[in-house]
């Protein structure tokens, strides 16, 4: 089963890359897509940073009203930046970092509770090869910031909580060699058959498990969890029609270790409809399928109106 994974990953880049490289290899330093770069007097190195943070406020009122209804406000920050660098010798480094906290409190809850809460760093070194084209090393890190809790009990008038998650717990890094293409600044897709990945978490969440049972994938008494596999990342972005955007983020993995044909896949769609150049609205979609977590396909949606600021 390992073996027939591997070929069949193999093959694929195998197919695949010749039509990559039908780029002329030897190309002159002027000619690397570099979109909007800023020049330095570093001996032709090139850099860029940019990136965008949100705001975004919900907020609903009830007084007397007949009908029902709860009086509530939600909050929402987030900030996606990216720093990409290169040099004379087509030497390559992209980072990406995203971060997304949320949280909405309803009047007469003893607690506020989060809506969202997502950190993720991507790095990736790459020798470039033709014009689109990259030899890579990649690492990913994903994790939270806040504690996450249930909310499963009440004991008469006392409401109860049960935390769940906190700060790395669980985290999952990713990383691994591939082919890295990408094409600025309409999408970036980095294919790695040798792909290592790890879920980390606390002892704590652990220690008291009975023999059947897992945490986010890791076993009784034990803290991580290893996986050997391939994996396709990338980032595809294009405008759907006049100030309205769509971003996609996606994330596969298959595990050569496990007799399971299942593949683990994270995809994230952000919606951005712009108002004028302050002001705008988002809807975020975002499926996750990894059954080492939980066997069921996760969902999250967001959707806001809020202050934009890009750099």
């Amino acid at each position: 089963m390992i073996r027939s994974k591997f070929i069949f990953f193999i093959t694929f880049l195998t197919f695949s890359c010749p039509l990559l490289f039908s780029q002329e290899n030897e190309i002159m330093m002027d000619s690397i897509p570099f979109g909007a770069i800023i020049q330095s007097e570093l001996g032709g190195k090139r850099s860029k940073f940019y990136g965008n943070t949100r705001f975004t406020l919900n907020q609903a009122y009830f007084s007397n009203w007949i009908s029902g209804g709860e009086s509530s406000i939600t909050g929402l920050f987030g900030m996606d930046y990216n720093y990409n660098y290169s040099d004379r010798n087509g030497l390559i480094w992209d980072t990406n970092f995203l971060l997304s906290l949320g949280a909405t409190y309803v009047k007469g809850n003893d607690y506020t509770k989060k809506t969202d809460d997502r950190i993720e760093i991507n790095s990736l070194i790459g020798k470039q090869i033709n014009r689109l084209s990259s030899y890579s090393v990649y690492v990913n890190l994903k994790s939270q910031l806040r504690p996450g809790y249930n909310y499963p009990l009440t004991s008469g008038e006392e409401f109860n909580r049960e935390r769940i998650s906190e700060f790395f717990s669980p985290a999952i890094i990713q990383g691994g060699f591939g082919l890295y293409i990408k094409k600025e600044p309409i999408y970036w897709i980095n294919m790695s058959p040798l792909a290592a990945r790890v879920i980390m978490v606390n002892s704590s969440y652990t220690k008291n498990l009975s023999e059947d049972q897992k945490y986010f994938g890791v076993d009784p008494n034990k803290v991580s969890k290893f996986f050997f596999g391939a994996s396709i990342t990338g980032n595809i972005k294009f405008n759907l029609m006049t100030n309205i955007t769509l971003e996609n983020k996606f994330n596969t993995y298959i595990n050569y270790l496990e007799k399971t044909k299942n593949i683990d896949i994270d995809w994230n769609m952000d919606f951005r409809f712009k108002v004028n150049d302050k002001i705008s609205s988002n809807l975020i979609i975002h499926f996750i399928y990894d059954d080492d977590l939980i066997k069921k396909l996760q969902i999250r949606e967001l959707f806001g109106l809020g202050i934009n600021i890009d750099l």
